[in-house]
């Protein structure tokens, strides 16, 4: 199964690789894909000195743009909700899985349950440590 990972699925990869790999085995999951938004919020939040690694880390992981599609598609979500700032990069990542048809595999499933109809793939790292 392919799927979109939320930011929180790449913070587990990166510290946690042989448990998310457990998870991936379990949920059949074949292929990653990211989002310009969990791209971005990684790359800007890592340090002058991670930044590198930061980008070889994501490197293997195919992006998804907030595209043509993507925008019609929030611009109809936004219609139907209010989004808090807090809120913003989510609503973001969840149009882009709206858009592409392709679940979005998730620890925090709470911040993604407002949107009905969007295909959440949950998981507790937790359960796995």
């Amino acid at each position: 199964m392919i799927v979109i990972a939320d930011t929180t699925v790449l913070f587990h990869l990166n510290y946690h690789n042989t448990k998310m790999e457990a998870i991936f085995n379990e949920l059949r999951i074949t292929q990653i894909l990211i989002t310009r938004i969990n791209y971005l919020e990684l790359l800007s939040g890592a340090s002058e000195n991670e930044k590198k690694r930061t980008r070889k880390f994501l490197q293997p992981y195919p992006v998804l743009e907030f595209d043509a599609k993507t925008t019609i598609v929030a611009n109809n979500l936004a219609m139907k909700y209010r989004v808090s700032n807090r809120q913003s990069k989510d609503f973001l990542i969840a149009s882009i899985a709206f858009a592409n048809k392709i679940p979005l595999l998730t620890e925090n499933s709470k911040d993604f349950t407002a949107y009905k109809g969007l295909k959440l793939l949950p998981y507790k790292i937790s359960m796995w440590l």
